[in-house]
């Protein structure tokens, strides 16, 4: 039976380079995580700034495992980062054994994402007793706007522990 060390060293020797520094970049991302969250976002490298009933703050640096072939973030990576915002706000704004889950999100993307920090907003406009309508924004480090989204996420019952 391998080790988890022998397991990671074989996989590394089969990766190039560029992979294996990727795959650092990876590893310093979760290594980061808070207790928000699971593993995607932590993966992506997202950190909970601000998260109260009705509003999350969220940020993530951009690096190079974030890039997509023309060099600049692929746009999951703000979508994600919005939709993280969006589910903390709405998350924290339900009681008890109640959660979410997104039924949809539209996003309207404004401007390239190249490097630097990337800021997501969210706010609960409206909630029933069935969904929730949350509106965000994403920004860089400078306030300039780089998309826009609005979010229609489900109330579900968690099972009872």
């Amino acid at each position: 039976m391998t080790t988890l060390l022998e397991q990671t060293q074989q996989l590394l020797a089969r990766m190039d380079e560029r992979e294996q520094q990727l795959a650092l970049t990876l590893i310093k991302r979760i290594g980061k995580h808070q207790a928000h969250g699971a593993g995607f976002t932590w993966s992506l490298g997202v950190v909970y700034e601000d998260v109260q009933p009705g509003f999350s703050r969220c940020s993530l640096q951009i690096d190079p495992g974030h890039y997509n072939p023309a060099g600049i973030a692929h746009g999951g990576v703000a979508y994600s980062l919005l939709d993280t915002a969006m589910g903390g706000a709405f998350w924290t704004a339900l009681e008890r054994p109640l959660g979410c889950a997104t039924l949809e999100l539209k996003i309207n993307y404004l401007r390239p994402i190249v490097a630097g920090t990337i800021i997501a907003t969210a706010e609960l406009v409206e909630r029933t007793t069935r969904f929730g309508i949350l509106t965000g924004r994403v920004v860089n480090e400078a306030g300039e706007l780089l998309a826009l989204g609005q979010g229609t996420f489900a109330i579900i019952n968690y099972p009872k522990e």
